[in-house]
């Protein structure tokens, strides 16, 4: 059980932003002890690493029976935790170069290309999802997530950071609540339908879908916003 002094300090020191991801997770937080207690690990600030819960289970499902993947190592942990908490202080990486900013701004400036833009992404601001839509959104964001899984994909600007964090968690959501709810025809994708038009059950299932779909498009236009304005501000971005 940690003493309640650890994680308050742990969760001020991490700023409720999870320590491997970057993406705030306000209560959905837990306090992971690197060196499990199973190992004589102690309820120290030391060994304490705040993350996610996404994170957490990542962290502490591995196998040593099974071993499958690379496993977390205390180090690699203590590492990440110890980056983030410098940035989140000073707002910058303790392991950035003296030319961070210019490095940072190409970085956002490819991100800001995957997405197509402000005027690409403008589809999460204004699409109804009872309506259907070009097949290419879809993929504009899918190659986002995969070039976020890249390791270079990482700013040393902390706010830019979590800013990023937050936009990939929402399209994340967004991608996950598509699962059964959209369909794709061609170059076109939409909510089926014939659901519309079919039973009671189809058509409570129609506007079901085009409830959740528009909110999670809601979340990802708002987080690609402040994105961009933090991306202004931090890295003094002008857009064309």
């Amino acid at each position: 059980m940690w003493p309640p002094e650890v994680k308050s300090k742990a969760m001020l020191a991490c700023g409720r932003r999870c320590c491997l991801c970057h993406k705030f997770a306000g209560v959905a937080m837990e306090c992971h002890h690197i060196v499990p207690k199973s190992k004589r690990g102690e309820d120290t600030f030391e060994n304490c690493i705040p993350l996610c819960l996404d994170c957490h289970t990542e962290v502490g499902h591995y196998s040593d029976d099974h071993p499958k993947g690379t496993k977390f190592t205390p180090e690699e942990l203590r590492g990440h935790r110890d980056h983030w908490y410098a940035a989140h202080a000073s707002g910058v990486r303790s392991d950035a170069p003296s030319d961070y900013i210019e490095l940072d701004r190409k970085l956002y400036k490819k991100i800001y290309a995957v997405l197509g833009g402000s005027t690409g992404m403008l589809h999460f601001s204004t699409h109804d999802y009872g309506g259907s839509f070009s097949a290419k959104i879809q993929d504009r964001v899918y190659q986002f997530t995969y070039l976020c899984d890249l390791p270079e994909t990482e700013f040393f600007d902390a706010e830019v950071s979590a800013a990023l964090a937050d936009l990939l968690e929402a399209v994340n959501r967004y991608l996950r609540d598509c699962v059964n709810r959209l369909w794709q025809d061609g170059e076109v994708m939409h909510v089926p339908p014939e659901w519309l038009h079919g039973t009671e059950q189809q058509e409570k299932r129609f506007d079901e879908a085009v409830d959740v779909l528009n909110k999670a498009s809601t979340g990802v236009w708002d987080s690609f916003t402040q994105l961009v304005k933090t991306a202004r501000s931090r890295l003094k971005i002008e857009h064309d």
